[in-house]
């Protein structure tokens, strides 16, 4: 056995993305101190309408799958949409939402797979990555 944390995942089963528009948020640094859900839907520099347009949202962690989340609500991120959060100035702009855990159908479907190398272009530094166009 090895401390490679992603031992635990398949690195040879890649995600499909054709029977839902999916949105992947990269969480790796934000998923460090907060619960998954937390980390997934607080706070990003996203596009409304089009987040609003996502059926999954998908957190991942060095390229893989780790939660499946279905948003209900958008809201800009702000001490009153999000009370007990700590909202800075860094915070202007940027979006979450409030949501729930993902089926079981839908959780079996996506979580633990790589996510396509198309999605994970060397050198982005944008972490939200839509699956339509």
């Amino acid at each position: 056995m090895t401390d490679n944390k992603q031992d635990s995942f398949p690195s040879e089963v890649f995600a499909t993305f054709d029977q839902h528009r999916v949105l992947l948020i990269i969480v790796n640094k934000s998923a460090l101190g907060a619960s998954l859900y937390e980390a997934t839907r607080f706070a990003w520099r996203i596009n409304r309408e089009k987040a609003e347009q996502a059926e999954v949202i998908l957190p991942t962690v060095q390229g893989v799958i780790v939660g499946a989340f279905i948003a209900n609500t958008w809201l800009e991120a702000t001490a009153e949409n999000f009370p007990g959060r700590e909202i800075g100035e860094s915070d202007k702009g940027r979006f979450g939402f409030n949501g729930i855990k993902a089926s079981e159908s839908i959780q079996q479907m996506y979580i633990g797979k790589r996510i396509p190398d198309e999605f994970r272009k060397k050198g982005a530094s944008n972490p939200i990555k839509y699956t339509w166009q």
